[in-house]
């Protein structure tokens, strides 16, 4: 440990917060929160051999600590899961799921609720059910709801007053038509309730309350109405017969069970609402080398809840944590009502916990059994290709243009043979006039990896560029100009003699005349070319949208000194362009800001 590093060990305070290391070139290492910041960032360098492996690697690289202080434990809790999700630090089990789960939001502050499907939960004072883990099933629900209950599908904003006249779903009477003025919102929030009670699953309520209004349509000799809700009540039964009950508590819980190997844990979360089983999640963490349980199960817990609205009223674990207080009493703050952090050792709910492990137990191997099959064929066009380099990560590129109009590069990415989509990076090019697809090129690629060293990024193992040698020999000389050349392989892949046959394409490697000889039904051959027509499709769309972009252009934004504002009032006050050509220059210039010059080139136009 150096002198500048000890100097910020004796300036760290006693007080909670959050500590970021970082290495010599600024990079965040770790990210972690204290109760006391000065014990236990001193406890990193006090006894190495007391640290896990992960701990001591990155320990060995850390060269300045920065430290944010907070009023409590808890605060600090929420800090740390906030930078986490942040900076994604190298370090840290990171939690690699990013799927936005769809919920139903019945917005209830509107006089005339309606039902939406919505990604993300907002504090907007509607009322939301979810999470559901299939929008299949969110869609399934809908219909349901519209069957039973005539609750309205239209998006108007409605305040009482009509805005149109009733739908068909009115006299199918499946609709109380609030558009057409036919019904009270107190009427209307009788049906609301019902949707309510439904969605919250409190089903047998739902069946006692449609009982007593079918029970006094009866009595009141209104027997169609009393037919409809007999029929409502056999749907909600129907309903509640499949729906399982897992839990006689009828409480919300949250079951979380968990299984881990080579850097990678699957987290199962079983969803348990009013003591049904409604859904379940399986998350994947990621970590840099070998995970401790307990720091995993910590991980989770923080950066899952820190974008959870809705929260259980229970939380089973599988194993104790050191913060579960902490975490309890953080999420309890954030429900406004109690939630429970257990541990279960025996009965119904540790069962619950042992079913979620074997979910997770199950997700895990399926997961190790896709990647031995992508190991297996990576490491069969690492051979066959002899690379230099395992292809863990290909980034493959594509140019597109006509004439050299809206040229425009694509890069698609693919780690372990899966695209990732979010890795994907489209290019317009600049710098080439013409039609020069090899200048192009070396735009694209220059521009690429020029950034990856500048921002010290992994490189990828295998760079593919579609097109034939000339391409591959314009990727070869960028490269080498950039610094990368050794550093990564290169192929291409070109058009064999039948364009419109896949199996006559042709692999080319560098000081190679001649194409590389794949086995018959080669996957490493069928993911080369995946990745060249993945990059192909990328590169058209995006060159399709510029072009029709730049189609649509209206000539008034070619026009210098027509900004937005002034188009709008121009089409405003003269309808059309061709009336614009024909108006008076008095009369152009009578808008504001339209000099003399610039009435004769709206003119001319």
């Amino acid at each position: 440990m150096n002198n500048e590093l000890a100097g910020i060990l004796e300036k760290i305070p006693k007080l909670p917060g959050i500590y970021i290391m970082k290495d010599g070139r600024g990079e965040i290492l770790y990210i972690g929160k204290a109760k006391v910041l000065h014990n236990r960032v001193r406890s990193y360098f006090q006894n190495a051999r007391n640290l896990a492996p992960r701990t001591r690697v990155f320990i060995g690289k850390v060269a300045d600590i920065k430290f944010l202080t907070t009023a409590s434990e808890t605060e600090a809790l929420i800090l740390e899961s906030n930078f986490i999700k942040k900076h994604q630090p190298r370090y840290n089990v990171l939690l690699k799921d990013d799927k936005h789960y769809p919920y139903l939001r019945l917005t209830t502050t509107e006089p005339f609720p309606r039902l939406e499907v919505v990604r993300r939960v907002k504090k907007d004072g509607s009322t939301y059910f979810g999470p559901y883990t299939m929008v299949k099933e969110v869609r399934e629900t809908i219909r349901l709801i519209y069957r039973i209950f005539p609750l309205r599908q239209s998006h108007d904003r409605l305040e009482g007053v009509p805005v149109r006249r009733p739908c068909l779903n009115h006299q199918m009477g499946r609709c109380l038509a609030p558009c057409a003025g036919f019904v009270t919102p107190e009427e209307y929030s009788r049906v609301v309730n019902d949707v309510i009670l439904f969605l919250k699953g409190r089903n047998t309520e739902l069946i006692d309350s449609l009982k007593e209004k079918m029970r006094k349509a009866s009595e009141d000799l209104r027997y169609e109405e009393a037919a409809a809700l007999r029929d409502k009540i056999a749907a909600v039964r129907t309903v509640l017969d499949k729906q399982k009950i897992i839990s006689t508590s009828m409480e919300d819980q949250d079951v979380i069970g968990y299984c881990q190997e080579r850097g990678t844990a699957m987290v199962q979360v079983l969803v348990v609402r009013g003591g049904k089983m409604v859904g379940e999640k399986i998350f994947r963490m990621k970590s840099q080398n070998d995970m401790e349980s307990e720091e995993t199960l910590a991980s989770f817990l923080k950066q899952y809840y820190a974008g959870e609205v809705i929260l259980p009223a229970e939380i089973l674990l599988p194993h104790p944590l050191e913060d579960s207080e902490v975490i309890a009493a953080w999420l309890s703050a954030k429900r406004g009502n109690r939630v429970r952090v257990e541990v279960p050792a025996r009965g119904k709910k540790r069962n619950l916990v042992t079913m979620a492990e074997e979910n997770a137990r199950f997700a895990m191997r399926t997961e190790m059994d896709q990647g031995d099959v992508a190991t297996r064929m990576l490491e069969e066009l690492q051979e066959t290709l002899q690379l230099r380099n395992f292809p863990g990560v290909i980034e493959g590129f594509d140019i597109s243009n006509i004439s050299g109009e809206n040229a425009v590069g694509s890069m698609v990415y693919f780690h372990n043979g899966v695209p990732d989509k979010a890795k994907y990076r489209k290019y317009k090019v600049g710098g080439v006039k013409g039609i020069d697809d090899y200048a192009m090129l070396r735009e694209v690629l220059g521009r690429r990896y020029h950034r990856l060293l500048r921002e010290g990024a992994e490189l990828p193992g295998l760079v593919l560029v579609d097109g034939g040698r000339g391409h591959l020999n314009t990727a070869m000389k960028i490269l080498e100009e950039v610094g990368v050349a050794g550093r990564v392989d290169v192929a291409c892949i070109a058009k064999g003699p039948h364009r419109n046959k896949a199996e006559t394409d042709e692999v080319y490697l560098p000081g190679h005349k001649d194409p590389v000889l794949f086995r018959e039904n080669s996957p490493s051959r069928f993911l080369l070319q995946r990745i060249r027509d993945e990059s192909h499709r990328f590169a058209i769309g995006f060159h399709r949208q510029l072009r029709q972009k730049n189609t649509l252009r209206s000539p008034l934004e070619s026009i210098r000194g027509i900004g937005k504002k002034r188009r709008v009032q121009l089409l405003k006050k003269f309808g059309s362009l061709d009336n614009i050509r024909k108006a008076p220059l008095e009369e152009l210039q009578s808008i504001p800001g339209i000099t003399p010059e610039l009435a004769k080139e709206l003119k001319s136009i």
